[in-house]
């Protein structure tokens, strides 16, 4: 095993897991959140700095889609586009 540095200032993953039965992030909004973010990197030039990832199961299935932000170590559930403005000027800025 080789360590490697970290390459971002911060990593954002976004759940869109998707499943048969029940609640799940994919069909609540989780692609349409990961596209809205990512999208904001590539078109301000901020890809070397930000990442966002598709994520599975990130255990809030049944609470909306979830997201995860490193290192901070938070994550939010319930989030919809609408929070979008206030994820790029908290955490993509």
């Amino acid at each position: 095993m080789e360590q490697v540095p970290v390459k971002y200032e911060r990593h954002i993953f976004v759940c869109v897991n998707d499943r048969q039965e029940g609640d799940c992030c994919s069909n609540r909004g989780g692609l349409e959140i990961s596209k809205a973010l990512r999208d904001y990197v590539n078109k301000h030039g901020l890809f070397h700095r930000f990442n966002i990832s598709k994520s599975r199961c990130l255990g809030h299935c049944s609470e909306g889609p979830t997201i995860a932000i490193y290192p901070d170590g938070k994550i939010f559930k319930n989030v919809s586009i609408k929070d979008i403005d206030k994820i790029i000027n908290e955490y993509l800025s």
